[in-house]
């Protein structure tokens, strides 16, 4: 481990043109196939009794996550290496006492092996480095300059991060004006590839670790189109470099930053139009929250505390908002046409419709929950909540068309936005949901008391034909009226379990359980998670269902449903007025075209 005590003198050399009486770490992980990383944070002039913390929680995902939980090894000395007491007080916070004027340096080890966006990981390869779950914070000093030194293991020699000095080579040292930017600043350690490119003057990098299939210059195309639509929006870009990092492996998510995102991207998504549709939407996601988010936030997250959950009613339009707009981005920039589009918007309808927990829980009560719901779901979650991802969507949807319409196609949700960075990220300040109301309200010249009362405030289901035929835009549903049992079930090792039960399906009304083991239909075995015999009923046949229940075989008659109707397509009217016509143009950018024959 590198100490301070061998390199004082160069530690206060490579601070000289900063401020005294910064805050300094040191970052080694001299044995990376161990996941742990070694840290040293200097604690300069400290009193004689200072407090310091791991975060419990990293901004931009609402759920505690108990960072400390993978320290170990803390201790502390000053500056003539002496020993000084350092004790745990609570989950998250050590006490350090020592000589008044002194400098401390605190030692400690963070283990991270956990591959995900929210959470720091360490191998043989590389370093993910999400800072507010390896670096502890000084209570008292989290507004002081921070310095990060880095020493990378030999082999690696490129370190991604959007702290300054900014993309110097072989730079080592880094500096945040304060603990919130050092903690919004993730770092990429290792041999990443590194495809630089401009975008509206500025500069922009992608940095890559995992092989794939993807093509430079096909990434740098697309996400420029992505930059310059979403910055048009806004009238610019708000920072003076950005670094895209991604991680080419395994699974689908994102994390905003001010200056930067972390992505994660199943390994072959490139070359498969799907899949890289998908991907390019979660880009287009995370760059929209370098507006929504990182500068236009709700006031719940003024500012941060990082013991406790912070809450907030407005992710409906954090997380909402920049849901619809990831998608009616790349329909603007033509990488979907306007079919796909439709289907988007089709399958977020669907998604809501098919939860019994859309008339339980209003979108800020899901926003406000989402610290002990969302991301904590369970077999019940379905029928007692909704995704404030997916309500919000479809709130932006419905009030960007509504506006239009009520405008004539002068305003619509992009002048929505374009209000909330002028009235409240350049004023530095957070807005509420009643904020949200009130520009609507002034971007449309409409009363929106009730729309906000029904469906923001309450359960209410969503207008959605009643909005969208104001852009010429007919809902067609399903009229099969196939069985239903209303069960989800799973084939566990030979075991036919159920996994939820939908809330008032004929499988809820007649009791059947959760983890039931399902065993026969009328006396006839069961050996799949879509028995065949079930397909032989129709809605109003009674049957019996054999199962077993905490090892007890018991028989339960019900009688079979009608499976619920879902919407099959989004299509546009057969004789639209000048009026549909003129907001589908607006909302889509494209123009009004006659729906093919059949």
């Amino acid at each position: 481990m590198q100490t301070f005590t061998k390199t004082i003198m160069l530690s206060l050399l490579f601070g000289l043109v900063l401020e005294a009486k910064s805050v300094r770490y040191n970052l080694a992980m001299s044995e990376p196939h161990t996941h742990l990383f070694e840290v040293e944070m200097l604690l300069e002039g400290a009193g004689s009794r200072e407090v310091i913390a791991m975060p419990v929680w990293t901004p931009g995902s609402y759920l505690v996550r108990e960072y400390a939980r993978n320290v170990q090894d803390v201790s502390a000395r000053d500056e003539a290496g002496d020993p000084v007491t350092i004790k745990k007080i609570n989950k998250n916070h050590w006490e350090v006492k020592g000589t008044r004027g002194q400098d401390v340096i605190i030692t400690y080890r963070v283990y991270a092996f956990e591959h995900s966006v929210r959470t720091s990981y360490l191998n043989s390869d590389h370093a993910l480095v999400i800072p507010a779950s390896v670096l502890m914070y000084w209570e008292k000093n989290q507004q002081r300059k921070h310095q990060l030194h880095i020493k990378l293991p030999e082999s690696w020699s490129t370190i991604t991060t959007a702290l300054e000095p900014f993309n110097k080579p072989g730079n080592l040292d880094f500096v945040a004006q304060d603990y919130d930017e050092l903690v919004d600043s993730p770092l990429e350690l290792g041999n990443q590839h590194v495809i630089e490119f401009d975008a509206l003057g500025k500069p922009h990098l992608m940095a890559i670790y995992g092989a794939s299939n993807y093509i430079d210059s096909v990434l740098v195309a697309d996400l420029t189109k992505i930059i310059e639509a979403e910055a048009e929006i806004f009238g610019g870009l708000p920072y003076d470099h950005y670094n895209f990092i991604f991680h080419v492996e395994e699974g689908r998510g994102g994390l905003e930053h001010a200056s930067s995102s972390v992505n994660f991207v199943t390994r072959w998504s490139f070359n498969d139009e799907k899949r890289y549709k998908s991907f390019l939407s979660l880009i287009a996601h995370e760059f929209f929250h370098t507006w929504n988010v990182k500068r236009i936030y709700p006031k719940g997250i003024e500012a941060f505390d990082y013991d406790n959950e912070n809450y907030l009613s407005e992710l409906w339009v954090a997380e909402g908002f920049t849901s619809y707009y990831d998608e009616l981005i790349l329909q603007r920039v033509g990488i979907r046409d306007k079919d796909d589009y439709l289907d988007v918007i089709k399958d977020e309808i669907n998604e809501l419709e098919s939860r019994p927990g859309r008339q339980h829980q209003a979108v800020t009560e899901a926003s406000f929950d989402a610290w002990i719901k969302y991301y904590r779901p369970n077999e019940h979650s379905n029928n007692s909540s909704i995704s404030y991802y997916n309500k919000g969507h479809l709130l932006g949807l419905l009030l960007d068309v509504k506006i239009i319409a009520a405008t004539e196609g002068k305003t619509s949700l992009d002048n929505l936005m374009m209000a909330l960075y002028q009235d409240f990220a350049l004023k530095e300040k957070g807005y509420t949901s009643k904020d949200v109301q009130l520009a609507c309200e002034k971007a449309s010249g409409l009363k929106l008391d009730a729309f906000f009362q029904d469906y923001v405030y309450g359960s209410k289901s969503l207008p959605y034909q009643k909005v969208l035929n104001l852009a010429g835009i007919a809902m067609d549903s399903t009229t099969e009226k196939s069985a239903w049992l209303g069960t989800t079930l799973k084939d566990r090792g030979g075991q036919i379990i159920i996994t939820q039960v939908i809330e008032n399906s004929p499988a809820w009304k007649a009791g059947l359980n959760v983890d039931d083991e399902l065993i026969a239909i009328d006396g006839f075995r069961s050996r799949s998670s879509k028995p065949d015999y079930f397909n032989e009923k129709v809605p109003g046949d009674r049957i019996v269902i054999t199962l077993s229940r905490n090892g007890v075989i018991q028989d339960i008659h019900l009688t079979v449903g009608f499976s619920p109707a879902s919407l099959t397509a989004l299509n546009q009217i057969d004789e639209p007025d000048d009026g549909q016509k003129r907001v589908f143009s607006k909302w889509l950018g494209i123009e009004w075209s006659e729906a093919p024959e059949e």
